[in-house]
C-alpha cells in the first residue's frame, strides 16, 4: 500500500520517466511481471463500485509499479488515504496459458520465467461453456512481440515524441481480475503488444492470467461471449492504455 501523497510522487515521477529512453530501460525488464494476490483482488474487489478500474503507471524508490485506483458506480475515481501498488518483478517459474475449444480440444502454451515459449499442445477435454476471451495463442503472441520489440519502441516514443505518447494509465476491466473457478489463487499481468490499423502502431497491453496455487499453471477464468464459438480461455482481454487510448482526461483524477 501506498499513501495518496506518494502515489501522485510515483505518478509525476514517471511523467518525467517516460521522456528518458536510458532510465526506462533500467526500470522496465520486458520479461517482468505484476502479480496480484489473492489478497490483492479482494481489496480491488472491496473498494471498486465499477465493471472497471484504473491502473496508473508510477516509479518509487526506483522501482516501476502499478498504482491500483478504484472507481464509483459513474466511472470517478475514488479517494482513498491509501491505495494498492504491484511492483514489476521476475516471473516465479513457468506458465501455461490455456483454451478449450470446440467442445473437447484443449490447446495450451507454456512460457518460461523469461517469457520464451517452451511447449505447445492439444489434448481431448470435456466439453465447456461458450464463454471465449483473448485466445491462448494472441495472447502468447503479444508478450512475445512485447519481449522482442519494447525496447524499440521505447525508444522510437522517447526521440519522437519525447515519451508523450507512451501509457501513463491502463483501464482495466474487473472481470479481468475475477475467476468463476472459485479457486484461490494468483493472477498476474503481462506486458503485450497489439497493432492498432487506427493509430497505425503498436499499442502495449496488459495480459491478465490467473495461477493455479496448486501447481503454479494456470487455472480457467471466463467472460461474456460475442461468438458462437466454443472456447474457454485461462487469459483476459487488454486493458486500454491512455495515451493513446484516452476518451476522456476528466475521468483521471492522478492526470
Amino acid at each position: 500500500m501506498l499513501s495518496k501523497e506518494k502515489c501522485t510522487l510515483a505518478i509525476n515521477e514517471w511523467e518525467i520517466t517516460r521522456s528518458n529512453f536510458s532510465k526506462i530501460q533500467n526500470l522496465i525488464d520486458p520479461t517482468a511481471v505484476f502479480h496480484f494476490t489473492q489478497e490483492n483482488c479482494d481489496w480491488i474487489s472491496k473498494h471498486n463500485d465499477n465493471s472497471k478500474f484504473h491502473a496508473y503507471a508510477g516509479v518509487t524508490n526506483d522501482e516501476f509499479i502499478l498504482i491500483i485506483i478504484p472507481l464509483d458506480k459513474v466511472g470517478q475515481e475514488i479517494i482513498l488515504d491509501e491505495y494498492l501498488t504491484t511492483k514489476l518483478t521476475d516471473l516465479k517459474g513457468d506458465i501455461t496459458l490455456t483454451e478449450k475449444e470446440v467442445v473437447t480440444t484443449v490447446t495450451k502454451t507454456t512460457l518460461s520465467a523469461k517469457l520464451e515459449i517452451t511447449k505447445h499442445w492439444k489434448v481431448v477435454d470435456l466439453p465447456v461453456y461458450n464463454e471465449p476471451t483473448i485466445s491462448e495463442s494472441a495472447s502468447a503472441k503479444s508478450i512475445k512481440k512485447w519481449k522482442n520489440e519494447c525496447s524499440d519502441w521505447f525508444y522510437y516514443e522517447c526521440n519522437n515524441s519525447g515519451g508523450q505518447n507512451i501509457f501513463r494509465v491502463f483501464e482495466v476491466p474487473f472481470a479481468d481480475l475475477s475467476r468463476e473457478d472459485a479457486t484461490q489463487g494468483e493472477v498476474i499481468a503481462l506486458f503485450g503488444f497489439k497493432y492498432s490499423t487506427i493509430y497505425q502502431t503498436q499499442i502495449p497491453l496488459l495480459v491478465f492470467v490467473a495461477i493455479d496455487d496448486e501447481d503454479n499453471s494456470t487455472a480457467i477464468i471466463r467472460s461474456k461471449s460475442t461468438s458462437d464459438n466454443i472456447v474457454e480461455t485461462n487469459t483476459k482481454d487488454w486493458a486500454r492504455p491512455c495515451p493513446p487510448l484516452c476518451k476522456d482526461k476528466k475521468e483521471y483524477t492522478f492526470l
